[in-house]
C-alpha cells in the first residue's frame, strides 16, 4: 500500500489528528533529467535527523511491479525531491520541500510467491554531503573554527546563506587556530574543526541538518539554555490505548491528549558510572609535551570542582555523582588516570598571537570530553504521533509515573503528600539527539532518542 497522507481534508482548515499530513509528491530525477512521481510505488519512507550526523538521511522502500528500475533507467545517479504539506491545529498550512541525492541501493529482491514484484530500498543524503564525497580540499586557515566550518559549507559545498544557522551570544565559538589543511574531503575537514570548537563554557559544538533543510552549528550549552532553546512540549507516559472516533475528527481535548501521549518507550539508563568515568566525565588528566621548548605540563580535571562548582550549563543543573560512594578511601573524582590523553604542542610554530590546532586543546579538551560523556547519563527511545517540529536539537519534557498505585502511595505518606504521582528521577528535561520520521500505510510516527546530562533531583 502506497503512502499519500493521513486525516487532512482539502476542505478543512484544521488537521483531524496531530500526525495529519499530505504527501504532495516524491519525484525521482534520473541521469537524463527525466522526472517521475514515484509516490504510488513507495510503501515506506523515513527521514532521519541527528545531532551526530552532518546530513538528513532518506530511506525509501519501493514496491515495483511495472519494471520501473529498467524502464526509467535507474543507474545510481538519481535525485529525489519530496514535498509534504501539513496543517497546524489552528489551520495554518506548512510545507516541507526536501531534496536528496541517492547514495546507495542497499536492498533489491523479490519473493517466491510474488516473482513479478520487486522490492527496492534506496538511501539518500543531502547535496552537501554528496558533493563532499566527490572532492578534496587543501588550504591554509587562520580563523575562528566555527567560521571555518561555515565557509567550507558555503564556498566548497554550495550551501545557500539562508540554510545555515549558528548559536548566538553568549554561546559563540571562541576557538581559533592557524594552520594548513591537507587534502581531505570537506565534510571530514568540518568534523576535524567541529571536534575542537567550543564556547566560553568549553562546551562542544554539533553540526547537523534538520527537517527544514537547514544546517545548524550549535553548542551543547546553548541547546540546554531555556532562554535560547525553550522546551518544545511536555509528553506523558500514560498509554491508555486511545482510539480514533468513528467520525475521524478529534475534539480539542482528544487532539491534545493524543499529541502529548507517549506511544512506546524503551530506556537505556546509562547509569554505569565506571564507563562514564573512563570517558572523562568525572576526572581526567591531560598531558602536554611542548617539544619546541622541551616543557611537559599536566592539567587535572575534577567534576565537582571544575564542572559543578563553576555552574556550567546543563539541562537540569543537578549533579549525577555522589561523594558518599567510595572505592576504598577514594571517590571517583580521585581517579585522575581514569581518562588520560597525551598531546604534543609546538608553541613556537607561530607568533604569540596565533596558535595551532593542538594548542586549542589546552584548557578545553577535558571539558569537551566531560560534556560528551555526561550527555549519556540517561537515554530514552520514545515513539510519538508524527510531528514535523520534533527535530534534533530541540528540548522536551518527559513525565513518567511512579511505579506504585496512587492510592497506595498516598496511604504510604499518610495522605500528607502533596506531590503528584510522578517519578521525579526519570521525568524532566531531555535533549532530542535524533528523530526518525516514519511514513508507512498512511501512518506517520516519529521515533526520537532523547538524552539528559544531569539529574532533576538533588542527591
Amino acid at each position: 500500500m502506497s503512502i499519500s497522507g493521513k486525516n487532512i481534508s482539502k476542505g478543512s482548515n484544521k488537521a483531524f489528528v496531530p500526525s495529519a499530513y499530505r504527501l504532495e509528491f516524491i519525484e525521482m530525477t534520473n541521469h537524463k533529467g527525466d522526472v517521475k512521481d514515484i509516490q504510488n510505488i513507495v510503501v515506506n519512507m523515513s527521514i532521519t535527523e541527528s545531532i551526530y550526523s552532518q546530513s538528513l538521511v532518506l530511506s525509501l522502500t519501493l514496491k515495483d511491479s511495472t519494471n520501473f528500475i529498467e524502464e526509467f533507467q535507474i543507474i545510481g545517479q538519481e535525485k529525489i525531491r519530496i514535498k509534504i504539506s501539513y496543517k497546524k491545529r489552528n489551520g495554518k498550512e506548512k510545507t516541507l520541500d526536501l531534496k536528496f541525492f541517492v547514495s546507495e541501493y542497499p536492498t533489491f529482491g523479490s519473493s517466491e510467491k510474488q516473482a513479478y514484484i520487486q522490492i527496492i530500498r534506496l538511501m539518500g543524503i543531502s547535496e552537501q554531503s554528496y558533493i563532499s564525497n566527490q572532492k578534496k580540499i587543501s588550504k591554509s586557515y587562520s580563523n575562528n573554527s566555527a567560521k571555518e566550518i561555515e565557509n567550507i559549507l558555503k564556498k566548497e559545498l554550495n550551501l545557500p546563506d539562508n540554510k545555515f544557522k549558528t548559536t548566538i551570544d553568549p554561546y559563540l565559538a571562541i576557538s581559533s587556530s592557524k594552520g594548513i589543511i591537507n587534502k581531505q574531503r570537506p565534510m571530514d575537514v568540518i568534523e576535524w574543526f567541529r571536534k575542537q570548537t567550543f564556547d566560553q563554557y568549553q562546551s562542544p559544538f554539533f553540526l547537523f541538518q534538520t527537517l527544514n533543510g537547514k544546517f545548524k552549528l550549535f553548542s551543547l550549552a546553548s541547546m540546554t539554555d531555556d532562554n535560547i532553546n525553550k522546551v518544545f512540549d511536555t509528553y506523558f507516559d500514560k498509554r491508555e490505548g486511545m482510539t480514533l472516533p468513528a467520525t475521524g475528527a478529534l475534539t480539542e481535548e482528544e487532539y491534545r491528549q493524543r499529541e502529548v501521549t507517549i506511544i512506546s518507550v524503551s530506556s537505556d539508563l546509562k547509569l554505569n558510572k565506571s564507563i562514564q568515568a573512563r570517558r572523562g566525565a568525572f576526572a581526567s588528566r591531560n598531558n602536554f609535551l611542548d617539544y619546541s621548548n622541551k616543557s611537559y605540563t599536566t592539567i587535572d580535571y575534577d567534576y565537582n570542582l571544575n564542572f559543578l562548582n563553576k555552574d556550567r550549563p546543563t539541562l537540569e543543573g543537578k549533579g549525577i555523582l555522589s561523594e558518599k560512594f567510595k572505592i576504598g578511601d577514594n571517590v571517583l573524582t580521585d581517579f585522575k588516570n581514569s581518562h588520560c590523553e597525551y598531546i604534543s604542542l609546538n608553541s613556537k610554530a607561530f607568533s604569540e598571537n596565533s596558535s595551532n590546532y593542538n594548542s586549542m586543546s589546552k584548557g578545553s579538551r577535558e571539558f569537551l570530553n566531560a560534556y560528551n560523556s555526561l550527555l549519556n547519563t540517561i537515554t530514552h527511545d520514545v515513539t510519538l504521533n508524527g510531528n514535523f517540529k520534533l527535530n534534533a536539537g530541540r528540548k522536551i519534557k518527559l513525565v513518567f509515573p511512579k511505579s506504585i498505585d496512587p492510592l497506595a502511595y498516598r496511604k504510604y505518606t499518610d495522605g500528607k503528600s502533596t506531590e503528584a504521582h510522578i517519578n521525579k528521577f526519570l521525568s524532566g528535561k531531555y535533549l532530542i539527539t535524533s528523530a526518525i520520521h516514519e511514513f508507512e500505510n498512511d501512518e506517520y510516527y516519529v521515533k526520537i532518542r532523547v538524552k539528559k546530562d544531569s539529574f532533576s533531583i538533588d542527591l
